[in-house]
């Protein structure tokens, strides 16, 4: 997980250090729970490095990464029981590094790592009522404030409120825009187009190579040149996730799911951690309305019997016109 400016990746021995380095800070103690030792040594960071390495997989725990080194920290700690579908999130970063958009760009990574990898629905975090800093990166984040829990804590020898800051699942999935393809986002094309090959469960992926057959190929090359060349890209907080794209197969080399030189055929594509949130349906429905407001009457496509998105299709109103051995090829009239 990266941006221009900073990283986020596992922790690792070799940050005891800059860990160190940027932890001994008694104004990041002040903000912090009286777990994180203070003063704070290379001891301290070895043993809590060490612990998170220690932790089972999926990481929830990790390091923020400037110019090489882990100068904060930020990760989320899933409840259990009956609150299992929640997580608090906890962060902090060096003083160096404040006041320069890193940590709300880290909370946005790190809530959509969270969502797109363990069974979540809420997100939350109690920054003390005093630490007006964290609330603005939670609300530039896109939390809100849910409650005001009076007297809930005690730091340095003070009795202080919790403002409660929460992001649900949903509201996340709110952040999600449509946008049309721009000629920087063509390499992506050859990402989208490899993960809209469908593999039965149980098949070894093919190699990516296979994306460069003529009769695959076919469904990217030159993107853009034909006059039936539409795209729409899923993106959320500007990282690419799905995009849905139609252009006409007609020539030498026909698309799987042609029928005729006038309908263009549709090909849809979600990155794997990001599937089964309605994305794909979303997209869709972008693509029918871009599609009938060209003029276009109808669309169609190929897929394999066993796809699970053959039940997405039907209920978008694609119909079966006819199968093979392996595939039905469906038509969809647009602007029913």
């Amino acid at each position: 997980m990266n941006n221009n400016n900073f990283e986020l990746r596992e922790w690792q021995l070799s940050d005891v250090e800059s860990l160190a380095e940027n932890a001994n800070n008694i104004l990041i103690w002040n903000n912090l729970r009286d777990a994180l030792p203070h003063p704070y040594f290379e001891k301290d960071a070895k043993e809590y490095i060490e612990m998170v390495l220690s932790q089972p997989k999926p990481a929830t725990l990790f390091a923020i990464v400037v110019e090489g080194k882990a100068v904060g920290s930020i990760g989320f700690f899933p409840r259990t029981d009956v609150e299992r579908i929640s997580a608090e999130l906890g962060y902090f970063i060096g003083e160096d590094y404040w006041d320069k958009g890193i940590m709300t760009e880290a909370v946005k990574q790190i809530i959509t790592y969270a969502f797109t990898t363990l069974p979540l629905e809420k997100i939350y975090a109690t920054p003390f009522e005093f630490n007006i800093a964290s609330q603005k990166v939670l609300q530039k984040a896109g939390f809100e404030r849910e409650a005001i829990l009076k007297q809930a804590a005690i730091k340095n020898g003070k009795i202080v409120d919790l403002h409660y800051y929460s992001m649900f699942k949903s509201r996340w999935l709110e952040s999600v825009e449509i946008r049309p393809l721009n000629k920087e986002d063509l390499p992506i094309l050859k990402d989208l187009l490899y993960e809209a090959i469908f593999i039965p469960e149980g098949v070894e992926p093919p190699s990516r190579d296979i994306i460069e057959k003529p009769e695959i190929d076919v469904y990217i090359r030159d993107f853009g040149n034909k006059k039936d060349d539409l795209c729409l890209l899923a993106t959320i907080y500007g990282k690419i996730i799905g995009g849905v794209w139609v252009r006409t197969l007609a020539d030498e080399i026909k698309g799987f799911g042609n029928i005729d030189p006038e309908t263009p055929e549709f090909a849809i594509s979600v990155f794997k951690e990001y599937r089964n949130m309605g994305i794909g349906t979303v997209l869709m429905q972008h693509m029918f309305d871009l599609m009938a407001h060209k003029g276009y009457k109808q669309t169609s496509l190929s897929v394999d019997k066993a796809n699970y998105a053959v039940k997405m299709y039907k209920k978008l109103g694609f119909e079966i016109i006819c199968e093979n051995e392996h595939d039905y090829i469906m038509v969809c009239k647009l602007g029913n």
